[in-house]
């Protein structure tokens, strides 16, 4: 996967969340995901993992390797 094609599936990943509209945006978890899409991105490293948004009930689950996955998990106790 080129460094073009890495752009266009993290940027679909952002729309997505964008989109479910769950203010998550504000928390330096999400920030810390931006970071490490911004080096899988330029660098083409691999990362896979799972952020938890704490106050948010949700983990951000995401995979960038030769595919591009991100789903938001729900879990009540964080």
């Amino acid at each position: 996967m080129d460094i073009k094609q890495r752009t266009h599936e993290v940027m679909k990943i952002f729309k997505k969340l964008k989109e479910l509209n769950l203010g998550i945006g504000g928390f330096e978890e999400f920030d810390d995901f931006r970071k490490i899409c911004n080096k899988f991105i330029r660098d083409g490293e691999y990362s896979e993992g799972k952020i938890k948004v704490l106050g948010t009930k949700r983990i951000i689950c995401y995979y960038l390797k030769e595919r591009v996955e991100c789903m938001l998990k729900y879990d009540e106790s964080l």
